[in-house]
């Protein structure tokens, strides 16, 4: 009798979140693509264990490590391009990220005398410390995310910290077994009860992470009440934004503004985050997509000339904050301006 693997519904249910995620525009693509990656990943791994576990596939059992040494990669990328501005080239992305990869999977093919494990272990335990970095990110690295999201974000983060974690733990239990256990069936109960705890934590990841991204990219949540400080504060860097026009300073960043308010860092930051409900970068976008706005209005200057001129270094980042704020490209925005008249 053919029995349908348990697993293979959290593969299903993991399908179904990758497609709502990639559909999802609010998070910008290069998180999305490689967010949306690591979930049909873990879809693929689950497909393939159950074959394993319910089938005994000798074939999944080869392609398995072939698709794991690919998550831990995958879910890092995503989650660091949520603190990008502009997303990094490609070119350093494959040799600093997926080049020891493919080189990882062609020794596996080859089937050197070198356990399949040892590289998951490695990539895994070298992306786990990498993504448990970014939860020492203050708010305003996270770029792409709004502060009230800062928490949630954090959480995803850790849930996925937590199932690597899990992955490099049930690996290692696999090599020892395979170097002291003279029993192949010690091998193999070690092997399947790593497939079990790691369909466990599939399921909690299933869960909480399509929620958790769902909800950093919300902008209904409220932010703590600004204090008196805060507005103050606020009001100065408002006329210095408008009499000064920093924001057009490609350059600027929250310490230069910070000293030119005599104030720390941090300070400007929090009265930012509770008087307007975004971050740093955000909240100086905004004043940039407003003289785009403008130029595109009243001039007939190219995009990317108008792009430069509001303080913008980056197609797209420049694109991507436009649409943030107006639900269209430049481009469009300006052809729309153009029927209107």
């Amino acid at each position: 009798m053919i029995t349908f693997p348990l697993v293979w519904i959290v593969s299903i249910l993991t399908i179904i979140a990758a497609f709502a995620l990639s559909q999802n525009d609010r998070v910008i693509f290069q998180a999305r693509f490689y967010l949306t990656a690591f979930f049909l990943l873990l879809a693929v791994i689950g497909l393939l264990l159950g074959m394993r576990l319910s089938f005994q596939s000798q074939l999944a059992a080869d392609l398995q490590p072939l698709i794991a040494v690919m998550i831990a990669p995958s879910a890092y990328l995503g989650f660091r391009a949520l603190t990008q501005e502009t997303p990094s080239p490609f070119k350093q992305l494959f040799y600093w990220n997926w080049l020891p990869v493919l080189v990882s999977q062609a020794v596996m093919i080859a089937k050197i005398l070198v356990s399949a494990d040892f590289f998951i272990l490695g990539i895994t335990g070298i992306y786990l410390i990498k993504t448990a970095g970014l939860l020492r990110y203050e708010s305003d690295a996270f770029k792409q995310i709004p502060p009230n999201g800062l928490n949630i974000v954090r959480a995803a983060i850790s849930a996925t910290v937590f199932l690597f974690a899990m992955m490099v733990t049930l690996d290692g239990l696999i090599i020892v077994a395979a170097i002291f256990a003279d029993n192949v069936s010690v091998v193999k109960y070690v092997t399947g009860v790593s497939g079990l705890f790691t369909a466990f934590i599939f399921i909690v990841a299933l869960l909480g992470l399509p929620l958790i991204l769902r909800t950093s990219i919300s902008d209904t949540t409220a932010c703590k009440e600004p204090t008196d400080q805060d507005v103050e504060m606020i009001a100065r860097l408002e006329k210095m934004m408008v009499e000064k026009r920093l924001y057009t300073d490609s350059n600027l960043t929250l310490a230069r503004v910070a000293k030119r308010l005599s104030v720390p860092v941090r300070n400007v930051s929090e009265a930012i985050n509770r008087s307007t409900g975004e971050n740093f970068s955000r909240y100086i976008n905004n004043y940039r997509i407003s003289l785009a706005k403008k130029i595109l209005s009243e001039t007939d200057l190219p995009i990317t000339e108008v792009m430069f001129e509001a303080g913008f270094v980056s197609k797209s980042s420049f694109n991507t904050e436009f649409r943030r704020l107006t639900g269209l490209t430049p481009s469009l925005y300006r052809e729309s301006l153009s029927n209107s008249n």
